[in-house]
């Protein structure tokens, strides 16, 4: 008998015990599932606004003994183009998770650390108005907890750089919903994602609205954030102002639309040890 393994097997289990809560039992199942699911609205949008969530659990969740977190499945909404550095991936805070992920980074080290980073696979415009489902996080270990009660869940999301990876604007009046409107002539001229633009008539408000998009030369699409101003009356937006490249071109209003508020939904397995 190999009895330093022995004696390691059993410090092991030992140690195992110590975590189990006796007032509290998985039910005869071994693993759990919990799903964070996060919607803005026009009055609480933590997804555009990059604040801090909460979410009560539909009943609390109770976890007997030392469990590992694993995340199985992430999907979004209308969530912005990995068309920059930052936006490459999802930086997930859960205040109720100890995360303990070091990180070697040259520019988003604080961002970053002790969080769970989720790879963002919308890369294409052609998916506005459709859930992105982003697999690269398929069951990867997020954390390991001890037993307890949870009865919320609280945190933040945002890209690699504390940017929002919901809208380009901060100052959204309506809940982040990303809006679509075609241009009755093409673009003059490239215009950045985020640039500020107005309209002619049809919205109030303090602010204007910005580019959710790059937009190409040529291009007759214009998707686009409420940064602080609302649209009331599609059918009266008009000419573009406020923007070079757009700038009093006219806006075809039978092919507007809004679309829903931006939702990210993660789905996570809590494993009991053994």
């Amino acid at each position: 008998m190999d009895f330093g393994q022995f004696r390691s097997d059993r410090q092991e289990s030992a140690r195992n015990m110590m975590y189990q809560n006796s007032g509290y039992q998985f039910e005869r199942r071994e693993k759990k599932t919990l799903v964070l699911d996060i919607v803005d609205t026009a009055s609480v949008a933590p997804l555009s606004t990059t604040t801090e969530f909460t979410v009560d659990l539909f009943e609390p969740l109770t976890v007997d003994k030392l469990s590992d977190v694993y995340i199985d499945s992430v999907s979004t909404f209308n969530s912005l183009l990995c068309d920059t550095s930052n936006r490459t991936a999802f930086s997930l805070k859960i205040n109720e998770f100890n995360v303990n992920s070091n990180v070697a980074s040259t520019s988003s080290g604080q961002q970053i650390f002790n969080k769970i980073i989720i790879p963002n696979e919308n890369n294409d415009v052609g998916d506005v108005h459709s859930v992105v489902i982003h697999k690269g996080k398929k069951m990867n270990y997020v954390c390991s907890i001890n037993p307890g009660k949870i009865s919320k869940l609280t945190g933040k999301i945002t890209d690699l750089g504390t940017g929002s990876m919901f809208s380009t604007s901060t100052s959204s009046a309506d809940g982040g919903r990303l809006h679509y409107v075609k241009l009755a002539t093409a673009a003059t001229q490239n215009v950045d994602i985020g640039t500020a633009l107005s309209f002619a008539g049809g919205t109030s408000g303090t602010g204007n609205f910005v580019t959710a998009f790059y937009i190409n030369e040529g291009s007759t699409d214009l998707y686009f954030y409420s940064a602080g101003s609302t649209v009331d009356t599609p059918g009266s937006l008009g000419a573009i102002t406020s923007t070079g490249g757009l700038s009093g071109i006219n806006t075809d209003t039978s092919y507007y639309r809004i679309g829903d508020f931006p939702r990210f939904t993660a789905e996570f397995i809590i494993e009991a040890r053994q």
